[in-house]
């Protein structure tokens, strides 16, 4: 079986819980807190691109400077809501700024993927099908994966068109509830792409932002996402892994637990404050992580 480069990550870096239960202090700026989380996981999703319309080549630029001491670190751009939530695409200005942060990302090879998620009722229609097309050109010579929730997407036509237009299915772990979409394991260009948002059947019911990702995944879960990675592994050569059950930090402990599976149990670097939030990590930390070295760094302050 093909064996995928695989890297793991959550969905941003700038959570304020993140400050309760991963950064060594409180109030390191954005830049800051980037480069420390750059030291334990290898990807992330920007999901400020997600709100903020105005990131640009700048942001990116100073975005690769702080991950610079992880060669290996990449960016999975969230694109903005105006083109997945409302399906117009309009404002001219965002689409060049969308595409000057991602051409900066790529020059450097820190671009994972463009990430085009589209809510639960964006569903299976002819306008939402030219409404995708017309993004697969706005976008064309980035990466890109789509993440449908709406179960009507889940049919072959569905990857055909995708593959036709050169873009690539996220796979998805989200409450059976509904008509939302299952999990599938699909990769296409090489590249597979797994959200993990966590099983919170209530919170998705009530579509509550903070409850719906409030969930922590346990053991015997973990092993069963354990065996879709290995089936993913197997069709593609990359494979990027997202915990998006951020709230409460949640996100950060199945991710380290994860890269402990995936390194067949072998202690990992943890946070000291991970560790204090999640105590039950003790058993694959290696090495607890107190210092904050980052914050007074001379070289590091320079960088910036």
């Amino acid at each position: 079986m093909n064996k995928a480069t695989t890297i793991i990550g959550i969905g941003g870096w700038e959570h304020d819980i993140l400050d309760q239960c991963f950064y060594p202090a409180k109030h390191m700026d954005s830049l800051r807190k980037l480069a420390y989380y750059s030291r334990v996981f290898d990807t992330v999703e920007v999901r400020a691109a997600f709100w903020d319309d105005t990131l640009t080549a700048e942001d990116a630029q100073r975005w690769i400077q702080a991950v610079r001491e992880n060669r290996r670190f990449t960016f999975n751009v969230k694109l903005h809501s105006s083109f997945t939530h409302k399906t117009k695409l309009i404002k001219p200005n965002t689409s060049r700024n969308i595409r000057s942060l991602l051409h900066e990302l790529l020059k450097a090879d820190r671009l994972g993927t463009l990430l085009v998620q589209f809510p639960y009722s964006f569903t299976n229609t002819s306008a939402n099908r030219f409404h995708l097309v017309k993004l697969a050109e706005l976008f064309a010579g980035y990466p890109m994966h789509v993440e449908f929730r709406h179960d009507s997407w889940n049919q072959p036509s569905t990857w055909e068109l995708l593959q036709e237009h050169s873009l690539s299915p996220a796979s998805i772990d989200i409450p059976r509830i509904k008509q939302f979409m299952p999990h599938v394991a699909a990769a296409k260009n090489d590249h597979a792409y797994l959200r993990l948002h966590g099983r919170n059947e209530n919170g998705w019911l009530l579509n509550g932002i903070d409850t719906r990702y409030d969930y922590l995944y346990n053991g015997r879960e973990l092993r069963e996402i354990l065996r879709r990675v290995e089936v993913l592994s197997g069709k593609s050569n990359h494979l990027t892994i997202i915990f998006n059950n951020t709230t409460g930090g949640k996100a950060v402990a199945n991710a380290l637990q994860l890269v402990s599976s995936l390194r067949e149990g072998k202690h990992v670097l943890i946070p000291d404050a991970t560790l204090r939030t999640f105590p039950h990590l003790q058993e694959i930390a290696s090495v607890v992580d107190t210092d904050p070295t980052l914050i007074g760094d001379r070289e590091y302050r320079r960088a910036i």
